[in-house]
């Protein structure tokens, strides 16, 4: 296979993570690996979702109590 970053040799490897086996491609030129899970996440960065409205902000009075009282001169 070819590197999407430096179109180099990619190899197949097994990562061991927390006691689980997982199957990776590995660029044997530049280091970038990648398993199921990379590539879906690459994939969605590119397929945002559609986005919604913000929930509109109300002012908060709780900073106000917790303020120290400044001093009169």
């Amino acid at each position: 296979m070819q590197c999407t970053r430096c179109a180099g040799l990619r190899v197949s490897e097994i990562i061991f993570e927390g006691g689980s086996r997982i199957p990776a491609l590995r660029c044997i030129h530049c280091g970038d690996v990648s398993d199921h899970v990379i590539v879906l996440n690459r994939q969605r960065r590119f397929n945002p979702k559609p986005r919604r409205a913000r929930t509109p902000i109300y002012r908060s009075d709780r900073w106000e109590k917790h303020r120290p009282a400044m001093a009169e001169h």
